[in-house]
C-alpha cells in the first residue's frame, strides 16, 4: 500500500494548497469553540456531538469503512481520545494563544519525520525548508506569549503535538489504504465521539448538557472540525504527510489573532513577526 503510493506523491498543487489552509481556519475556529464556550471539558462534549451527528447524516451515504481499513480506525480512535483529553487539560492549564500554537507546532517537524522514515517519501528542499520555517514561526508564537502560560499548560501542549503526530501519520496511512476519504473520516469520526460523548454522560449524566444556545454553538464547532479534518484526509491522499500537516497548522495565526483579540492574552505585536516566519515557510512549501 505505501510502496504504490510512494510512486505518486508530488507536490501540493494550488487546490490541494488552499484547501488545507482553509482547514486550518476551521480548525483554529472550533478550537476557540472549545477553549471559550463554558468550561473545556463541557465543550468537548458539546463538539463531539456535533461531530457525531454529522457522521451519521455521512454514512448512509458512503458506507462504513471495512476489512483491514478498521485496524487503521481503531488505532486513530485510541489516539484521538488520548488527543482529546491532553488537548483539553493543555487548555485549562494554559493560555489559547500559547497552547494551540505549541502542540501544532511539534506535530509537522513528528510528522514529516515520520513520513520519511516509514512511508518512505521523498521530500524537496523547498518543501523540507518550508515545513522547518514554518515550524520554527508556529513556535515562535509560543515564545511571544510565554509569560502568560503555565509550564505545566505548555507541558501538556507539547503532549499534546504528539498526540497529533501519532494520529496524523495512521490517518494518513489509513486514508490512502481506503482511498475513500469521507468515508473513512465519517467512521473514525462516529466510533470516536460516540465514545466521547457516552464518557461523559456515564460519568455525569444529562445534566452536563447547558443551554441551548451553547449547545448548538458547540455542536456547530463540532461540524467544522469534522469538514476540516476530512479536507485533511483528502489532501493527504494527494500530497506528502509533512506537507499536509505543516499547511494545516497554519491556522495558529488565526489562533493567535484569536487569543489575543477575543481572550485578551497578548499584544498584537507580538505575532506579526512569527506570522511573516510562516507565511514565508508556506512559500517554500509552494514552491516544493
Amino acid at each position: 500500500m505505501v510502496g504504490s503510493y510512494e510512486q505518486t506523491v508530488k507536490s501540493p498543487s494550488v487546490l490541494v494548497l488552499l484547501m488545507v489552509l482553509f482547514a486550518g481556519v476551521l480548525h483554529a475556529g472550533w478550537n476557540a469553540v472549545a477553549k471559550g464556550l463554558s468550561d473545556t471539558r463541557t465543550n468537548f462534549g458539546l463538539i463531539n456531538i456535533g461531530v457525531f451527528v454529522f457522521s451519521l447524516v455521512v454514512l448512509p451515504f458512503t458506507g462504513f469503512s471495512s476489512g483491514h481499513i478498521l485496524w487503521y480506525v481503531a488505532a486513530s480512535v485510541a489516539i484521538h481520545l488520548v488527543y482529546e483529553f491532553v488537548l483539553m487539560t493543555a487548555y485549562d492549564k494554559g493560555d489559547f494563544s500559547t497552547s494551540y500554537p505549541v502542540a501544532r507546532g511539534v506535530a509537522p517537524l513528528l510528522v514529516s519525520f515520520t513520513g520519511v522514515v516509514l512511508a518512505h517519501e521523498h521530500l524537496t528542499a523547498w518543501s523540507l525548508t518550508g515545513i522547518v520555517v514554518v515550524a520554527v514561526g508556529i513556535i515562535s508564537l509560543s515564545w511571544s506569549n510565554s509569560s502568560h502560560s503555565s509550564l505545566e499548560g505548555t507541558l501538556w501542549a507539547l503532549g499534546t503535538g504528539v498526540a497529533i503526530a501519532l494520529y496524523t501519520v495512521i490517518d494518513g496511512y489509513g486514508v490512502r489504504a481506503s482511498d475513500h476519504a469521507l468515508q473513512y473520516g465519517a467512521t473514525l469520526f462516529a466510533i470516536q465521539s460516540f465514545l466521547w460523548v457516552g464518557g461523559v454522560t456515564v460519568k455525569k449524566g444529562l445534566q452536563w448538557i447547558p443551554s441551548r444556545r451553547v449547545l448548538i454553538l458547540g455542536a456547530l464547532g463540532g461540524v467544522v472540525s469534522m469538514v476540516a479534518y476530512t479536507i485533511v484526509l483528502w489532501a493527504q491522499t494527494r500530497t506528502t504527510l509533512g506537507v499536509v500537516s505543516a499547511l494545516r497548522e497554519t491556522g495558529v495565526l488565526w489562533a493567535a489573532i484569536i487569543g489575543v483579540v477575543i481572550f485578551r492574552e497578548g499584544r498584537a505585536v507580538r505575532i506579526v513577526l512569527p506570522a511573516a516566519v510562516v507565511a514565508l515557510g508556506i512559500g517554500l512549501l509552494a514552491l516544493g
